[in-house]
């Protein structure tokens, strides 16, 4: 049932969207999208929408994590995605409220990849 909740929310939140002026639109799509994502690679340099609103702070190193989408259904249920942690980046600048510049530290990370800081 939380299942069904999640999607009705986001279905319903892109039903909104057309309806919400250039500004609040940008601030819909950041905040429920976008959030955690990498979003650019440039070389080893790497930018996050991650910024000050998420407590972003430089020296933060974060597990880039991917997502991989397991083929067909089981017992009529949509597969539920591997989730495998592909490397580390360390957080270098915050660049406003939304963003952040980082380093790869190791492995990998490719747009649409997810951030996440683990817990110590």
């Amino acid at each position: 049932m939380a299942r069904f909740g999640a999607t009705a929310g986001v279905l319903v939140l892109f039903a909104l969207m057309p309806g919400l002026n250039s500004a609040a639109a940008t601030e819909v799509w950041h905040r429920y999208i976008m959030r955690g994502q990498v979003v650019e690679m440039q070389g080893e340099v790497v930018i996050l929408c991650v910024g000050r609103a998420e407590g972003a702070r430089p020296g933060q190193v974060l597990t880039v994590v991917r997502f991989i989408g397991a083929p067909g259904a089981v017992n009529g249920r949509p597969p539920i995605p591997r989730r495998d942690n592909v490397g580390a980046v360390r957080i270098d600048r915050v660049i406003d409220e939304h963003f952040a510049e980082a380093t790869l530290v190791h492995g990998q990370a490719r747009p649409f990849d997810l951030v996440e800081l683990k817990a110590r």
